[in-house]
């Protein structure tokens, strides 16, 4: 029986996530580069050279949102935060589907604890909930696996195939996984096989093609991803324990009892196969082993646990079965319960700090924005590239000021070249005084100034397109 999410359910998350952008928050690093390579690429210009790594998908709809101008980031953050509120519908839903012909109170119990170990999926890094509000891309990266679960689960193959192909253009670690279902699904479904064909071409040339033709590298972005790590076996223990904790504890031991079901075992071995990928990746030092990699297979641990916990109340019900089977399922259920109860205190105060603490990057970049529209772009880039000491904001700058990421550069010390500077709140107070002693102040909102150094007053304004040398800065983000 295929199972389809009401119209209303949707509309409820766009209006949910539509009311969310009157709270204070800013796009991350990546998505304000991915907002400044959609405008680039709209306008047929488009520049590789620095930034995060390369994500098609990401790309493609900052593309389509860049025609809405100046709304474009707003736009993104609404895309991503509808996103967010549907993971958690298509946990519930899914776990609701995978329990039929269990009574109805167990499903309802099984739909809220696959949606409660997906909410509450614990990221040491960046915690889930700033993952939505900060318009990241993984809450669509999850909707895109989620999504095409449910439609393998009904029987929809190419609706499957597309969904995850998709996924493919954001995160390289479902590839295998995609191979092996389009195996599967070229000997079982002919009629899916000019897709898996387009997909098998359209993939790799839309991940590799535009660095290759932007920045003569298909792999540029790659190896800015990459980085090193303390040892192979190390960087494996360290994704498996990522791994346990992502999801709610009782989970695992639930979804291991979901296993006896056949369609559980295949999500469960894709939910594994897809966590040792990162671990493979993060022992050779191809990427950082990050909780959030993970978040597809944690959610469908999630789900599974749910299974789980459906069938572990349907055995403590005692409904035909055994008085000792039923005692045993009462303990088992009694300690997965204290477990929760144990969990969701520290958990649910993780909610709170992130959104406490994305509100403060919202503020604090709303004064950023402001101190560049009163200084003017005349002034800050008159000299050349603006540089500044917030790494973390050059993607943002560059977008505010209309620029390529080549124009906004980072340094970590007193700079020699002359030009705009913008000193941030993370900036060490020995450079703060060496800057203010040598430039000119141009202006200041809160924890952000803005200086002209060097710079005289009659130079004329220059851009990346006047010919002038690049100068590199800090690549950014691990990704």
């Amino acid at each position: 029986m295929r199972s389809r999410l009401p119209a209303a359910v949707i509309c409820a998350c766009i209006a949910l996530a539509g009311a969310s952008l009157a709270l204070p928050a800013d796009p991350v690093y990546d998505a304000w580069a991915w907002l400044v390579w959609g405008r680039e690429l709209s306008g047929a210009g488009l520049d590789l050279n620095l930034g995060p790594a390369w994500k098609p998908l990401a790309v493609a709809i900052t593309a389509a949102l860049a025609l809405a101008g100046d709304a474009a980031p707003q736009l993104w953050l609404l895309l991503v935060r509808v996103a967010w509120l549907l993971t958690l519908v298509l946990a519930a839903r899914l776990a609701y589907v995978l329990t039929a012909g269990h009574a109805q109170r167990e499903r309802i119990a099984a739909a809220a604890f696959g949606a409660l170990s997906l909410l509450l999926a614990l990221d040491p890094d960046t915690a889930w909930l700033r993952q939505g509000a900060e318009g990241m891309s993984e809450p669509l990266l999850v909707t895109l696996v989620m999504g095409a679960v449910h439609a393998g689960v009904d029987g929809r193959v190419r609706l499957a195939l597309v969904l995850g192909g998709l996924a493919g253009l954001l995160r390289p670690e479902i590839w295998p996984l995609l191979v092996v279902y389009g195996v599967w699904s070229w000997r079982r479904e002919r009629g899916s096989r000019p897709l898996l064909a387009v997909l098998a071409l359209a993939i790799p040339a839309l991940w590799f093609g535009p660095e290759l033709l932007a920045a003569g590298n298909a792999l540029g972005g790659a190896q800015r991803a990459q980085r090193g790590d303390d040892g192979s076996l190390q960087a494996v223990l360290d994704v498996a324990q990522r791994a346990l904790e992502l999801p709610l504890l009782a989970a695992w031991p639930l979804a291991l009892l979901a296993a006896a079901d056949r369609r559980a075992r295949v999500l469960l071995a894709g939910a594994l196969g897809w966590i040792a990928v990162v671990a493979l990746l993060a022992a050779a030092g191809d990427f950082a082993g990050l909780a959030r990699f993970m978040l597809p297979a944690a959610a469908i641990v999630g789900v599974l646990g749910a299974v789980g916990l459906a069938r572990l109340l349907a055995l403590a019900r005692g409904h035909g079965q055994r008085p000792a089977l039923a005692a045993l399922a009462a303990v088992a259920l009694a300690a997965l319960l204290a477990a929760l109860a144990l969990q969701l205190p520290p958990r649910l105060a993780q909610l709170r700090e992130s959104a406490q603490l994305t509100a403060r990057i919202g503020h604090s970049h709303e004064r950023l924005r402001a101190l560049v529209r009163g200084v003017g772009n005349d002034a800050l880039l008159r000299c050349g590239a603006l540089a500044t000491s917030d790494v973390s904001v050059r993607t943002a700058l560059a977008w505010e000021l209309g620029v390529p990421l080549a124009d906004v550069v980072s340094f970590g010390r007193l700079p020699h070249q002359s030009g705009g500077f913008v000193i941030g709140p993370q900036a060490p107070s020995a450079l703060r005084l060496g800057v203010a002693r040598r430039a000119v102040l141009l202006g200041r909102r809160g924890e952000w100034l803005a200086y002209s150094l060097d710079c005289p007053a009659s130079a004329a304004s220059r851009s990346s397109s006047s010919g002038r040398p690049r100068t590199a800065g800090v690549s950014g983000a691990r990704r």
